[in-house]
């Protein structure tokens, strides 16, 4: 007999106490077992929020220790705060007894344009220099004054039918041509639109379409020439005209046709001319084989359709 039957026979205890006698037992364990859980858990959560945190100071070292770069510019890796344009340093250049630095100074105060009160200083500073016994000195001077007084009389200067005006600084100040920047001038702000790359050293010729909505670039180095079509509102460009050439000739004729890494194509071009207001026309002496062979040509570039013919010069005739 068991004890619980024993002890209900000879009535020493009621139904109701062994009932509660024997669940005690269970739900005491089920405390114990809850409660268990609850701290295991407890320490996970504590482990799993102190791994976070060492995570996130890692990482936050590792920021500081792996830095991300995404471009490198001339600017970033000079460490330094961008030098910004300084006017004053060019007014008081012009006070210099060196010609170079005069010669510079004029140039650059151009770039003042866009700030009122520099552009009407500068103006007045240069104006002495239109009689400068220096003639290169004075032709600067005249171009200067021309577009701070906002005159745009200067022959240097190209007037496009949206309005603006397009220009070069340090005019002809190499036998081979000015300044490779275009300048331009739009709604009176100036901008540099475009600086061309360390091969195109010097623009030697703005040439307008006769409608005025595109213009050809003329470039060279002292080894090669360049030709590039703008539409300038825009802001859409040809492929360079004088390499396309040489490679589309270079494929008709079969030549071990290479491109140079520095983009120097020992060719030249002459008689650029637009036949229509979509239609830049040139002839070429084209180089293959270190110049060992010569090709005279005759090039006909369409800006819209981006369609270029290359013929013999004396097939062409």
């Amino acid at each position: 007999m068991k004890s619980e039957d024993l002890y209900r026979e000879i009535g020493l205890i009621n139904e109701n106490l062994i009932d509660s006698a024997g669940h005690s037992g269970i739900e005491n364990r089920k405390k114990s077992f809850s409660k268990k859980w609850i701290v295991l858990v407890a320490c996970l959560v504590l482990y799993s929020s102190t791994a976070t945190v060492l995570l996130a100071t890692d990482y936050i070292k590792n920021q500081n220790t792996e830095p991300y770069i995404r471009y490198l510019t001339a600017e970033s890796m000079e460490l330094q705060p961008v030098t910004h344009y300084d006017a004053d340093k060019f007014l008081k250049a012009l006070k210099s007894d060196n010609n170079e630095y005069v010669y510079i100074a004029i140039n650059r105060l151009v770039e003042s344009f866009n700030d009122e009160s520099l552009r009407v200083k500068a103006l007045i500073e240069i104006q002495p220099f239109v009689e400068s016994e220096n003639q290169k000195i004075a032709d600067a001077a005249a171009f200067a004054v021309d577009i701070l007084s906002k005159t745009y009389e200067s022959p240097y200067i190209v007037k496009l039918a949206d309005g603006s005006i397009v220009f070069t600084l340090f005019n002809n100040y190499s036998d081979y041509g000015s300044q490779n920047v275009l300048w331009r001038i739009k709604d009176n702000v100036l901008e540099e639109y475009f600086h061309y790359s360390r091969t195109a050293m010097y623009i030697r010729k703005i040439i307008p379409s006769p409608d005025r909505k595109l213009i050809a670039v003329v470039m060279n180095s002292n080894k090669s020439d360049f030709i590039d079509i703008i539409n300038v509102e825009d802001r859409m460009t040809s492929p360079e005209l004088v390499e396309s050439a040489r490679v589309n000739y270079g494929a008709q004729k079969e030549f071990d046709t290479w491109i140079r890494i520095d983009h120097e194509n020992y060719s030249y071009v002459n008689d650029i001319v637009w036949t229509d207001n979509d239609t830049l026309q040139f002839e070429g002496s084209l180089a293959y084989e270190d110049t060992a062979i010569i090709e005279d040509v005759i090039v006909t570039y369409q800006f819209s359709k981006k369609e270029m013919e290359v013929k013999k010069l004396n097939e062409s005739r």
